[in-house]
């Protein structure tokens, strides 16, 4: 992707909630005779331009498609627009108090596909002029496969939960969970990136070495919580 340091923590948040969602939790049972509606598509949109080119991720095992644009349409327009498609489109979505939230005045909204196994999540994003820029996610639980840690390019907390893995070309992607503070954070990686060959960047949470780059972001979650992200990027040499 073109931008991961811009829009890393958004699409990690479009990925994770892809992810994690149960395509089966909570989903009224249709009957095992019913036909499956045709595949959901997005509604067409005045689209101002692409912001990031499609791809092929994989979060937490999960194969996701994923896109981001820029479109006229203001956010209180697309929220309804969103909606109404989902639901025509024959997808379940989960009631208001059971969407995620998201703050600086975006908005977000996630529907099930049950019979495909297909989550669908978009992040509506509003920007100075009255566009919006859209977070697209597309989720296909039935081809997950399993993660563990063997691979992750940094070390975790012991405390660590809630980990999410999101691997796209050329770059990899931690969030989790974990009941530190901001310096424990900070300083659990500065030792441990330190010892594992990295250098530290200009700038906070920047780190580097031949050939990628890794950058730490994190923030104050509930209950004692921290919500960490790492991003590690290739760069050419």
């Amino acid at each position: 992707m073109r931008s991961g340091r811009v829009a890393g923590a958004v699409l990690s948040l479009v990925l994770g909630l892809s992810a994690q969602a149960a395509p089966d939790a909570g989903v009224p049972d249709a009957g095992v005779q019913q036909a499956a509606p045709p595949r959901f598509a997005w509604p067409k949109l005045q689209v101002i331009a692409h912001v990031e080119s499609s791809d092929i991720v994989e979060a937490g095992g999960i194969p996701v498609a994923l896109r981001a644009v820029h479109v006229k349409e203001n956010i209180r327009e697309l929220v309804q627009r969103f909606a109404d498609a989902f639901r025509d489109g024959g997808l379940y979505v989960p009631p208001g108090k059971e969407q995620a939230q998201y703050a600086n005045n975006a908005a977000m909204l996630t529907a099930l596909d049950p019979k495909r196994r297909i989550t669908y999540t978009v992040v509506m994003m509003p920007q100075p002029d009255g566009t919006t820029t859209l977070y697209l996610g597309e989720a296909n639980h039935a081809l997950a496969r399993p993660q563990n840690a063997a691979g992750d390019f940094a070390p975790l907390p012991p405390q660590a939960n809630g980990v999410l893995r999101v691997n796209a070309e050329g770059s990899r992607t931690l969030t989790f969970q974990v009941p530190l503070t901001g310096p424990q954070v900070d300083a659990f990686y500065e030792d441990a990136l330190v010892k594992s060959g990295w250098k530290r960047g200009d700038e906070p949470g920047l780190y580097s070495r031949t050939g990628a780059e890794l950058r730490l972001t994190h923030q104050p979650s509930k209950e004692g919580q921290r919500d960490v992200v790492l991003i590690y990027q290739e760069r050419a040499r």
